[in-house]
């Protein structure tokens, strides 16, 4: 059963105060569930400090991808194994979150299995995950769900419904993965980007030429120094929305996964196709926050989805 974030945490706080805490949880619900912020509420209620203190907290742990593959490391967990193992500074209790907990390389998750069935005393340990299905089902086995429904979203625009359309026309069953589909699907997503860019740019001169017909005549103001900060801002909004629609495409995937998962499906081929698209989406926006030039990442990466969707 799926709760609200706040139905969730109204539960969570009664367990508590009633001594019925569990002390692992796995958090999950699709984007925009509320997840991490709910991961935080619990926290800050367990250490008694309150969800906005609680990451200042020094018996509070969280880890969360951050390496260049956009993976949870083993390092990582061994570092914050050893923090929970530590006598705590405030009280006697502490909290350990994963964040992205579908993120964890499997030697990451098979290292964190014992503190899972045998934490040390007074922790509390939370995942979080928009994915829980690509958890190995041994963590997954190990904790408490605590599913969250979607929040309610805005209707879809123009460019979402179109790229919807494009992501289940390009990877329907039998449908082409060569170069030619990769170069297909790279310029509809190109040409999504460039009508975002042109609004933005659209917006800039409006707002520019409003601002001097309003304040040309009284003010000594520099109209290129302001006309370069608007167009820094229009291509901050282009970004935005490249990083909005990659996870659009993502959730194309994630989608698939979850209602394999939901109806019981047992292919594990596909399942694994399924992680494989959604690593190579991951790759591609990481290497985009890399700077790499755009035109050239899209293609490269599109290639690589291709190739990753093909059936095994």
């Amino acid at each position: 059963m799926a709760f609200s974030k706040e139905e969730a945490f109204q539960l969570l706080e009664k367990a508590l105060a009633e001594g019925r805490l569990g002390h692992a949880y796995l958090i999950s619900g699709r984007p925009g569930s509320g997840v991490n912020e709910l991961a935080n509420q619990l926290a800050g209620l367990f250490l008694d400090c309150g969800e906005i203190q609680v990451e200042k907290h020094p018996d509070f742990h969280a880890i969360e991808p951050g390496s260049k593959s956009r993976r949870l490391l083993i390092e990582q967990v061994r570092e914050l194994e050893a923090a929970i193992y530590r006598t705590p500074e405030r009280g006697s209790r502490k909290v350990a979150v994963i964040r992205d907990a579908d993120r964890l390389m499997p030697q990451a998750a098979n290292a964190f299995l014992k503190t899972l069935e045998e934490p040390p005393a007074g922790s509390l340990l939370l995942l979080s995950s928009e994915l829980p299905e690509a958890l190995l089902d041994t963590i997954r086995s190990r904790c408490i769900g605590v599913v969250l429904h979607d929040r309610t979203r805005p209707p879809a625009d123009a460019r979402e419904t179109r790229l919807a359309k494009m992501m289940a026309q390009f990877f329907a069953p039998g449908a082409r993965t060569d170069a030619t589909a990769a170069f297909g699907l790279t310029r509809v997503f190109r040409d999504l980007l460039e009508e975002a860019r042109e609004i933005a740019s659209e917006r800039v001169k409006e707002e520019l030429s409003a601002e001097k017909a309003h304040f040309g005549k009284t003010t000594d103001s520099d109209w290129d120094e302001r006309e370069t900060a608007l167009k820094a801002s229009a291509e901050s909004e282009a970004l935005q929305e490249r990083t909005r629609l990659l996870g659009l495409v993502a959730d194309y995937f994630g989608s698939a996964l979850r209602a394999l998962h939901e109806n019981g499906g047992t292919d594990s081929a596909e399942s694994l196709r399924l992680i494989r698209c959604l690593d190579t989406v991951e790759k591609l926006r990481s290497s985009l926050e890399r700077g790499i030039q755009e035109a050239l990442a899209l293609e490269a990466g599109f290639l690589e989805l291709m190739v990753a969707s093909r059936a095994e």
